[in-house]
C-alpha cells in the first residue's frame, strides 16, 4: 500500500474509533502517490526493505497473531516510516537494539530509550511515551482523580509490577492485587475496585473494550521511546528521522496513536495526577531503574 492509501486508511479509522465520521472513499478508489526510495540499498539489510526489530513481548506495542502476523502500535509506526521512505517493511523479533543491529539482522529498532545508546548504537526521535497510569470508570466525561482520591480508594494492580511499586512510593498499600492487567480491568468493570494502576499504553488499549473507562493521569515519570540504529548508518538515520518528522507533522502518528490507545495523550509529561510528586530514580540505581522501566504483565492482552 503506498503512502496516499496508507494515510487515508489510518486517519479514517482513527476518526471512526474516536466517535467522528465522514465520507471517505474505499481504499480501492484511493489514488496511490508513488514515493521514491530515499535510502540506497547498500545501507539496508535487504534491498528495498526497511528491516525493523521489535520486542514481541511488549504488548500492545507489538503482538503476534495466531498466524504469525505482527500487529500493534509500533508495527503501524514502522509501516508508516517505511511507506514515507518508499520502502517495503520486514520485521524481526529482538529484546534489544544491540542484539538486532550489531548482528546485522535489522536496520533499526523501535522501542529504544537513551539507556540503549552506546558508541555503536544511537537513539533518535520519539514516537511513544509510557508511564504508570491510573484508570477509572465513570458516567461523566469530566471525571477527575487526585492523589487523595487514590489514597481513599480500592486500587487494582498487578502484584509485583512497576505500577505496584509506584503506588508504594506514594504511600498507598494495595490490597486488590491481581495476576495481570486484564484481571485488574475486569475487577474495575465489576465494581470490585475503584481504579486500576498499570502501564498507560496497556490500560488505554484495554479501556477501549469497557464502557465508561477513562484515563485519569499518571503517577510515575514518563519514558520516551525512540528509534535505534547503527552509529555508522548516517544516511539511514537521516532518512528515518525525516520520515518520523513527516508522519508527526501530517497527523499520521497521532492517528495511529488514537487507533491503538484512544484518547490517551501522545505526550504524558503533563498528565500527572494532582497531588502526585514525581521523583526521578537515580541512573546508578540499577535495580530501581529496571523496575521503573519493566512493564506490567500483559500476557493476556491478546484476548482483547
Amino acid at each position: 500500500m503506498q503512502r496516499g492509501a496508507l494515510g487515508a486508511a489510518v486517519v479514517a479509522l482513527a476518526w471512526a474509533l474516536s466517535g467522528c465520521s465522514f465520507t471517505t472513499p474505499p481504499l480501492s478508489e484511493v489514488e496511490d502517490e508513488p514515493v521514491d526510495q530515499v535510502v540506497d540499498d547498500s545501507e539496508l539489510v535487504q534491498a528495498g526493505t526497511l528491516t525493523v526489530a521489535l520486542d514481541t513481548t511488549d504488548a500492545p506495542q507489538v503482538m503476534i497473531t495466531s498466524d504469525g502476523t505482527y500487529e500493534g502500535y509500533a508495527v503501524d509506526v514502522a509501516l508508516a516510516l517505511a511507506d514515507s521512505m518508499g520502502l517495503k517493511v520486514a520485521f524481526v523479533s529482538s529484546v534489544s537494539p544491540q542484539d538486532a543491529i550489531e548482528s546485522g539482522e535489522a536496520d533499526i529498532y523501535l522501542g529504544a530509550t537513551t539507556r540503549n545508546q552506546t558508541s555503536d548504537i544511537r537513539v533518535q526521535g520519539e514516537y511513544l511515551q509510557n508511564a504508570t497510569a491510573v484508570f477509572g470508570i465513570s458516567d461523566s466525561d469530566q471525571a477527575t482523580v487526585t492523589a487523595d482520591d487514590l489514597a481513599r480508594a480500592a486500587v487494582g494492580v498487578q502484584g509485583g509490577s512497576a505500577s505496584q511499586e509506584a503506588l508504594t512510593r506514594m504511600g498507598i498499600t494495595t490490597e486488590n492485587v491481581y495476576d495481570n492487567v486484564n484481571e485488574c480491568f475486569d475487577a474495575l468493570a465489576s465494581g470490585e475496585v475503584d481504579y486500576v494502576a498499570c502501564d498507560a499504553t496497556a490500560g488505554a488499549y484495554l479501556a477501549r473494550t469497557y464502557e465508561g473507562v477513562f484515563f485519569a493521569g499518571t503517577i510515575g515519570s514518563s519514558t520516551s521511546y525512540g528509534i535505534a540504529y547503527a552509529s555508522s548508518a548516517t544516511e539511514l538515520s537521516d532518512a528515518v528521522g525525516a520520515a518520523l518528522d513527516e508522519i508527526s507533522a501530517d497527523g499520521t502518528l497521532d492517528a495511529i496513536h488514537v487507533l491503538w490507545y484512544g484518547s490517551l495523550p501522545l505526550n504524558l509529561s503533563s498528565a500527572v495526577l494532582s497531588g502526585v510528586t514525581i521523583t526521578e530514580e537515580p541512573e546508578s540505581a540499577d535495580d530501581d531503574a529496571t523496575a521503573a522501566e519493566d512493564p506490567d504483565d500483559h500476557s493476556d492482552i491478546n484476548d482483547y
